[in-house]
């Protein structure tokens, strides 16, 4: 079985972006959890040392967003056209 590439790519994409919203209403709605998960996450036993105070910007969401998908589609694409590579053809 071969994977279509660019369907394979722009789901995973589509799919990096969503998450990566979720994630921003998580933290837009329960800023301090979040910080405390991160520490959690990195074993910090004072996280607000390292992350400060977590403010989610209108700019900040679209340009992280960009930059997931597009990495994420980049990723996606290059995992399939490996995958491709190795199997046999039929």
């Amino acid at each position: 079985m071969r994977l279509n590439m660019k369907k394979f790519s722009l789901l995973s994409a589509a799919a990096a972006g969503a998450v990566y919203s979720a994630c921003t209403l998580f933290v837009i709605l329960w800023p301090g959890f979040s910080t405390k998960l991160m520490g959690w996450l990195f074993h910090l036993s004072s996280p607000e040392a390292v992350f400060g105070t977590m403010r989610v910007t209108a700019t900040g969401y679209i340009g992280g967003l960009l930059e997931v998908v597009v990495y994420m589609y980049v990723m996606a694409w290059i995992f399939a056209w490996v995958f491709n590579r190795t199997v046999k053809h039929q």
